[in-house]
């Protein structure tokens, strides 16, 4: 039985993929998983409750509550009971959270710029918007579940 050659399409973004992977191992602080930093991520938005988390992360719940207890003990979330529902806590970052994805920030800032160096900006504009619609598209099958 003869597998199908993968496409260039699947060989570029799972390749595509494992450099990012590289990438978020090189700027890693050392002190959080890669699940954290998600979470931290998503919580750079805005408050959430830890089911709204799991949900957008796709993360069961034991997962987010293990991650968010280390969080906590790191100092880089706050949680407080939910005014509507005191059993729900309303997760945030704190300021120490705040100034780590900085610093995270400051080191990805390498990714953009080699971006640049490649593509002219009307390529960084095609390849923002075609990223974009498979993040919304990726993001909405996995939430749906």
């Amino acid at each position: 039985m003869q597998l199908n050659k993968p496409s260039s399409l699947y060989d570029a973004l799972m390749y595509l993929q494992c450099e990012f992977v590289a990438e978020r191992n090189r700027v890693n602080p050392g002190n959080i998983t890669w699940q954290q930093f998600d979470i931290l991520t998503v919580l750079r938005t805005g408050s959430f409750m830890p089911s709204q988390i799991g949900q957008r992360l796709g993360m069961s719940r034991s997962k987010v509550s293990k991650n968010l207890s280390t969080l906590h003990d790191l100092g880089y979330i706050r949680q407080t009971p939910d005014v509507r529902d005191r059993r729900e806590l309303e997760t945030s970052l704190t300021q120490d959270g705040r100034d780590m994805l900085s610093i995270i920030d400051q080191q990805h800032k390498t990714l953009e710029e080699d971006a640049q160096q490649v593509w002219s900006e009307d390529e960084q504009e095609v390849f923002t918007a075609l990223a974009n619609r498979l993040i919304a598209k990726l993001r909405q099958e996995r939430v749906a579940r």
